[in-house]
């Protein structure tokens, strides 16, 4: 539905005499189409039976989609170009032709793009990871962070597109199905094991490694 309405709208400002907004229509077709790059780059990951993994010592992680950094770098001059189209039409196009309220939003969502975008030019994103430690684990999903002893968890179980982390005492977290690049249903499967078993847990490392290779989940 966002997409047919930023289309339409992009339409429209094509339709315009002024070149500047041509060029703000151009801006956010190509907003959008990173957009869907990104959200095809998600579900185009196989994850059925498949857990993508990496052993640091006593620390099992389980990243995010690396395919992702492309589109999210794309976002950078995608935003210069809303940035640039947007200034250019503040100075130069009616106010009958496009709102100022209007422009003003473009000019914010063209900053936040190239911010962002830039960003991950410079950093790779690790934002999105679920990391397992004898003591406890540590889920990094934005809007869903949690620390947690594993004291505090009874187990996970996948609910519709989300894997919920259940817990005793403390607020539930989840995460999508594809915040990660590792099957859904595997994580929750293994980190319900160690819930339930406390005695398990100083294997957390290579020893996690080794049982997930041994087709035991």
């Amino acid at each position: 539905m966002f997409s047919l309405f930023a289309l339409l709208f992009s339409m429209i400002l094509f339709a315009a005499p002024a070149p500047a907004l041509k060029l703000v229509g151009a801006g956010v077709l190509a907003a959008v189409a990173v957009g869907i790059w990104l959200l095809v780059t998600h579900i185009r990951v196989p994850r059925t039976r498949i857990v993508r993994v990496s052993v640091a010592g006593p620390e099992v992680v389980f990243a995010g989609v690396r395919a992702i950094i492309r589109p999210l770098r794309a976002f950078a001059p995608v935003g210069g170009i809303l940035l640039a189209s947007g200034v250019w039409s503040v100075f130069t196009s009616s106010p009958d032709t496009v709102t100022m309220r209007t422009l003003l939003g473009i000019l914010l969502i063209g900053l936040i793009m190239m911010i962002a975008g830039t960003w991950f030019w410079f950093r790779a994103p690790a934002a999105h990871r679920l990391i397992l430690r004898p003591e406890g684990l540590d889920l990094r999903i934005p809007r869903n962070n949690a620390t947690l002893r594993w004291d505090d968890v009874t187990g996970a179980s996948l609910e519709r597109n989300r894997v919920f982390l259940r817990t005793a005492s403390v607020r539930p977290s989840s995460w999508a199905v594809t915040d990660l690049a590792s099957d859904p249903v595997l994580l929750a499967e293994l980190v319900t094991f160690y819930a339930n078993r406390p005695e398990a847990r100083a294997e957390i490392g290579a020893g996690t490694l080794a049982r997930l290779r041994s087709g035991e989940f």
